[in-house]
């Protein structure tokens, strides 16, 4: 069935019409003309897969990925990157308006679009390492991923050429930084075997929550500042657009700044890279294994002016408080509507906002409009080729 693609939706999906009805299709964009197979139908609307291209838009690009046409890795690689760019600009701008009424004019900021992620899980099934496709779980067997870090492709050749038993093993997460790999097996394997076969090319081996071999922690560097990161710490995929988000954060908060409550601060990154500006830094983290973390990176930097403590953010917030500005990195979910009431009763003079998501993004600046304006707005292109996008957003208390 021929389908015509002529815009795309906020998940990187070409949207065309079928006998007058709506039809989603991955990796396709504007211009295609396309040979469908609906997978799923819906009411307003179906989802499909590409049978064949019957021609192709003048915008697409080779894909350089073997992989591409069933790995769920990334999802845009055949759009020019510039183009991509437009995309989630528009994206953003787009949600922002329908769902919080406001305008924005944001910037964006690109990165290197191979290469860049300092993480990947592997999946695993009956011994064989690969990833998902998009919309399902079949496995796709990879050696090789345009995504990640050499350090981190070269484990992976390791894993596909070793000798080790991987039947009983789920998933392989590694992690590198400063030219330092972590890696952890979820699943049951040989201890020794593991050790044997890996250790001549990774510093830190976990199997499960289990550490086996080397460092128990592996070290980056963010500007002046060292972070710790432990097999289940949150730390951002692309490092250099990390420091270019966070500079940007720095930019906003403006030199003396005051005292600054960082919620949802995870690790402790971001309160820490911005803490020369600062009097004083105050984290709040629900996870306690990320709260670790983050005392021990603030120890590790020699910082006498941030804390953090472990709570729910929004049972723990004091709204009684007064902080000059607020930093908030919530979860793809956004912020929960206890924390949004006591950032209004707060009224800092400014509240800093980084977000992953822009739909929960919108939904959130809705509700603080009430106190605030939006002031200005940046984009970074963290996730090079997928639809994702980070925003950090200035928000100021209305006089």
């Amino acid at each position: 069935m021929e389908v015509v693609i002529d815009r795309l939706n906020h998940s990187g999906e070409g949207i065309g019409l079928l006998n007058g009805k709506v039809v989603f299709v991955p990796r396709t964009m504007p211009g295609d003309v396309v040979d469908v197979k609906i997978e799923k139908e819906y009411k307003n609307y179906s989802k499909g897969t590409v049978i064949s291209y019957k021609s192709l838009s003048k915008e697409r690009e080779n894909v350089l990925c073997p992989f591409y046409n069933t790995c769920g890795g990334c999802q845009i690689m055949h759009m020019p990157y510039e183009r991509s760019l437009e995309y989630k600009k528009k994206k953003v701008v787009d949600i922002i308006k329908k769902y919080a009424d406001i305008d924005v004019n944001p910037t964006i900021k690109g990165s290197d679009n191979y290469y860049y992620r300092n993480k990947i899980t592997l999946q695993v099934e009956d011994g064989e390492i690969g990833l998902y496709d998009i919309n399902s779980n079949n496995l796709t067997k990879v050696d090789k991923c345009l995504l990640v870090d050499e350090d981190i492709n070269k484990v992976i050749k390791v894993l596909k050429e070793s000798s080790l038993n991987l039947i009983e093993i789920n998933k392989i997460v590694i992690r590198c930084a400063s030219n330092e790999v972590m890696v952890k097996f979820i699943g049951k394997i040989d201890e020794s075997s593991l050790i044997k076969e890996l250790s001549p090319f990774v510093e830190s081996l976990y199997l499960n929550d289990k550490h086996i071999y080397g460092k128990q922690t592996i070290t980056d560097t963010l500007g002046k500042y060292k972070f710790l990161i432990s097999p289940d710490s949150f730390f951002q995929v692309n490092h250099n657009q990390t420091i270019n988000l966070y500079d940007q954060v720095k930019s906003y908060l403006g030199k003396e700044s005051g005292n600054i409550l960082d919620l949802y601060c995870g690790t402790g990154t971001v309160g820490i890279y911005v803490s020369d500006y600062c009097d004083k830094v105050l984290g709040i983290e629900l996870n306690n294994s990320s709260v670790k973390d983050a005392i021990s990176n603030i120890k590790l930097n020699n910082l006498t002016n941030v804390k953090v403590i472990q709570g729910d953010v929004g049972k723990v917030i004091d709204s009684n408080s007064f902080y000059d500005a607020i930093i908030v990195d919530p979860p793809r979910s956004g912020l929960d509507n206890a924390t949004k009431e006591a950032l209004l009763k707060i009224k800092s003079p400014k509240i800093i906002y980084i977000s992953c998501d822009p739909i929960t993004l919108a939904r959130d600046l809705k509700y603080l409009k009430e106190l605030y304006d939006v002031k200005d707005i940046a984009l970074f292109d963290m996730f090079p080729n997928t639809y994702h996008v980070e925003s950090v957003v200035c928000m100021k208390l209305k006089k």
